[in-house]
């Protein structure tokens, strides 16, 4: 009888499978404590989502609001307040669908929103507030 150790022993053909198991088990056990880290809100919030296309991106009439609340219909500057009548002739030509406001970051709350209400008012369907892309 001759033995050649040189050569290795058959294997059954279940102890190749035996470490993946091992691994797969793991990192199962990585995920499930990996997942639950965070907990979870009280409150189930929906948020909304912010895509913007190209064909967005262009609004037919662009209104102008500076830090001390006065608001620009292209060369003509008016006060917030009585803002309704100079924004229907101003979007008459350019069309009262969309409108598009750049407003300065040092403006109030509240001659935006007085800003809005106006364009509510005289029929604006769509407002684009435009910001800097954040770094």
């Amino acid at each position: 009888m001759m033995i050649d150790f040189d050569q290795d022993p058959p294997k059954r053909q279940f102890e190749t499978l035996i470490p993946l198991i091992n691994v797969v088990f793991l990192l199962l056990i990585f995920f499930l404590l990996a997942g639950t880290m965070t907990p979870a809100d009280n409150v189930a919030v929906k948020l909304p989502v912010g895509a913007l296309s190209d064909a967005e991106r262009d609004a037919p009439a662009t209104v102008l609001v500076e830090a001390d609340g006065f608001v620009w219909l292209g060369e003509r500057v008016v006060d917030p307040k009585i803002a309704q009548g100079p924004l229907r002739e101003y979007l008459a030509d350019k069309g009262m669908e969309r409108v598009a406001v750049k407003a300065d970051a040092e403006a109030s709350a509240e001659s935006l929103l007085l800003l809005m209400e106006a364009l509510r008012e005289i029929g604006v369907k769509q407002v684009t507030i435009v910001t800097e892309r954040g770094r």
